[in-house]
């Protein structure tokens, strides 16, 4: 593949024709996603009768995966074609949510088998995850790495606020099931459009079992510092932070007093985190101590969220929590993209998987559990404090 001489530029990515067809699958997907994500969500709400623990089970079914299998996707990343990889998966998630389309329309939907269904799709996600990352490198030039990043991290956002918003009347109106059919069509036009894609990347030539890739892969990232740092920052914003937006429905319903208001709060959220992807992307090159400071303002951001029980206040804190919460996560993945080489790439990428995805259905269930023990108010509080602690920790490390 050629590349041009850098023009720089948060849109550089998309002089790119291969990356031009990632972003766009991304864009499908994502979209997709968040609108079959939300109808999730609601549909769980409505067959348990609005019960935080299985509302939180449910993120940590679709999330878990990750941290289990995480690690051997990455080698597999680093060893085998990533297109295909990403076309397998996207093939299969497009068949298992059409079936769950099929029977939620038929009304044959319970808790549990919503459940075993979300963690199929978790698998797949954790499957495709290192691949999807460590392939928009293969997709740009290095120094375009940022701009890539950043880019798809304000897509995610943008899909964010869009899918909500088309999913909140279908929820609202228990139309569940149009949520998941546009998930399955949207996964496979997606799938098209990377099979179009002609990338080249370095495969691993490493001898040895898949044990041993993951230690070369860990020793890696610990070699190329502060990597290793970073990917535990974003484990702590997992934990104490991310995992609150699978309690969103229980916080309007016991909070709030209306139940329907959670797909908006999700989509003002999204709104700030476009701002905050975009406003990372802009920046020079990232820091690990820009990063915890931006952790230090989350926390900060969501301890309000965390106290209010006013809609305007819960809203602006919403949004602040967005911008802090991508302009930590871009900055966080690019740093950490820049100093891998891409035959360790798929491996490292998992670590970071691991980090985001695979520890947010712990922080979830965690959350679920102590609300159902102390209340949702309390237990906010609780995981806001977290996350200021964990990013003033960081921050004194770096400075020293």
């Amino acid at each position: 593949m050629r590349f041009e001489p850098r023009r720089g530029g948060l849109f550089a990515a998309l002089r790119h024709r291969e990356y031009r067809l990632l972003f766009s699958s991304f864009c499908v997907n994502q979209t997709g996603f968040w609108l079959s994500h939300i109808s999730l969500q609601g549909l769980m709400v409505k067959l348990s009768s609005g019960d935080p623990l299985q509302v939180g089970l449910l993120s940590f079914a679709l999330l878990i995966p990750a941290l289990l299998l995480a690690p051997i996707s990455g080698a597999v990343a680093d060893r085998f074609d990533r297109r295909t990889i990403m076309l397998s998966c996207y093939a299969v998630v497009s068949a298992v949510t059409g079936l769950l389309a099929a029977l939620t329309g038929f009304g044959a939907m319970t808790s549990h088998l919503l459940l075993a269904f979300s963690f199929v799709m978790g698998v797949t996600f954790a499957i495709a995850a290192p691949a999807s990352m460590a392939i928009a490198a293969n997709a740009v030039h290095i120094e375009d790495l940022p701009s890539a990043v950043a880019l798809q991290s304000a897509t995610n956002n943008l899909t964010r606020v869009v899918g909500p918003l088309l999913a909140a009347p279908l929820v609202a109106a228990g139309h569940y099931a149009i949520g998941f059919w546009a998930f399955a069509g949207s996964a496979f036009v997606a799938g098209l459009l990377v099979s179009r894609m002609r990338v080249k990347m370095e495969p691993s030539t490493e001898k040895g079992g898949m044990l041993q890739r993951i230690r070369a892969g860990f020793a890696h990232a610990r070699e190329r510092r502060p990597a290793l740092a970073a990917i535990a920052t974003t484990g702590c914003l997992s934990v104490f932070g991310v995992g609150h937006i699978a309690m969103l429905p229980v916080y309007a319903h016991d909070v709030l007093g209306d139940g329907g208001l959670f797909p908006w709060l999700v989509a003002v959220t999204a709104s700030g985190a476009i701002f905050g992807a975009l406003a990372t992307g802009r920046e020079g090159r990232p820091t690990l101590a820009r990063a915890a400071l931006r952790l230090v303002f989350y926390g900060l951001a969501f301890g309000v969220f965390a106290w209010t029980d006013e809609l305007w206040v819960a809203f602006v804190a919403q949004f602040v929590l967005g911008y802090f919460y991508f302009a930590v996560m871009t900055s966080l993945q690019t740093l950490i993209q820049q100093l891998v080489d891409d035959a360790n790439r798929g491996r490292v990428m998992s670590l970071f998987q691991v980090a985001w995805g695979g520890l947010t259905p712990v922080g979830s269930l965690g959350m679920g559990a102590v609300a159902g023990w102390i209340g949702i108010g309390r237990t906010l509080q609780l995981a806001a404090l977290g996350c200021v602690v964990s990013g003033l920790v960081v921050r004194m490390r770096e400075r020293r």
